[in-house]
């Protein structure tokens, strides 16, 4: 029955070469696994993948940023580059919303060992063919910090609250437990 077309479905998803080439990295890897199955069609309607590992750890340490970074949001950018890129290729890419979700941000001053400590405001990335682009909300003012950071602007529950109305067509009042104004950042 469903299970086993879902499974049939699958398998070809995995067996097809995408449009385009995807870095070598865990992360660029996984977003392909990803594009392969939208392009499977199986009704799924959220994936999960996290960025980290590959030799370079996290983005939670405190010591020696400046490589680790690097690193870091190099895969990322090229990960993402090449998913959007691929999904573009095939038409797809106005049927997928990516979005960061971090669980905190950093402080600005260096903590001595190259690094920074948990800070209040954490960026949230967000990649598709319906988003409007560019920056959402106000620059940071770096005059006016929090603990050494800058404080945040928009509360993640109204990102969440948007990509679920918005996007996936869900009750967000019932889901989150309250009511929260949407994020102006899809067409």
């Amino acid at each position: 029955g469903l299970a086993r077309e879902a499974g049939r479905k699958i398998r070809s998803a995995a067996a097809a070469t995408p449009a385009g080439r995807f870095p070598a990295t865990q992360f660029a890897q996984r977003l392909r696994a990803v594009a392969s199955l939208v392009r499977a069609d199986l009704g799924i309607r959220v994936y999960f993948t996290e960025l980290g590992g590959d030799g370079f750890g996290g983005f939670d340490n405190h010591a020696n940023q400046k490589e680790n970074r690097t690193a870091l949001l190099a895969q990322f950018s090229d990960g993402v580059g090449a998913f959007i890129d691929d999904l573009r290729r095939d038409g797809l890419v106005r049927r997928v919303l990516l979005m960061t979700v971090s669980e905190f941000g950093r402080t600005l001053g260096e903590n001595g060992r190259h690094g920074t400590g948990h800070g209040a405001a954490a960026p949230v990335f967000v990649a598709g063919g319906r988003i409007k682009g560019g920056l959402t909300g106000p620059h940071p003012d770096l005059r006016r910090l929090d603990n050494d950071a800058p404080p945040c602007h928009t509360d993640f529950p109204r990102v969440f609250a948007t990509v679920l109305r918005t996007w996936l067509g869900a009750n967000a009042d019932a889901v989150l437990g309250a009511p929260f104004e949407p994020v102006d950042f899809l067409t």
